[in-house]
């Protein structure tokens, strides 16, 4: 019987939750406002434009922007199988690879999901978090230790 409830309950968690829309956030968005004039589809970018800064490391296999950017279809992503998908749906290009991760985001394990028990849930994607040229997190040095008066006296002996 046990089971037979948790077989209804679980489902119920995951349909009231929300995944953060990206499009609202995007700088530069509907990208073919500038990317619909190119007609050279063979080039990664077009030279002097704002995304030629832009240094892919995030996978050695993945070398150009079309990876996951629809050549065609600026305003698009693409999945591994072609099927083209929203910005908003972003996180499905990266579950392709990051299965573990989206096992763990999934279960609210990994990522951050924002809101309350009882009312709607937002959990924010892959990209809110990591940069998707670049997704590992740069190497943090921590803070030293404070200083606690009476840890220096108790190394010296005293009370």
């Amino acid at each position: 019987m046990k089971y037979l409830l948790l077989f209804l309950i679980i489902p119920s968690l995951y349909a009231q939750v929300e995944i953060e829309q990206r499009l609202d956030i995007i700088k530069g968005f509907p990208c073919m406002k500038c990317h619909g004039s190119f007609v050279n589809k063979k080039s990664h970018f077009p030279l002097n434009t704002p995304h030629e800064n832009i240094k892919l490391n995030h996978y050695k296999e993945i070398n150009n922007c079309y990876f996951c950017h629809d050549r065609d279809n600026r305003n698009q992503l693409k999945l591994i199988n072609g099927k083209k998908i929203a910005f908003n749906q972003g996180y499905k290009v990266c579950i392709q690879c990051h299965g573990e991760k989206n096992r763990d985001w999934k279960l609210g394990i990994h990522g951050k999901q924002v809101g309350s028990w009882s009312g709607k849930k937002y959990r924010y994607s892959c990209i809110s978090c990591h940069e998707p040229h670049k997704p590992q997190f740069s190497k943090w040095i921590a803070d030293p230790l404070p200083k606690y008066p009476w840890i220096d006296s108790a190394r010296k002996g005293g009370h």
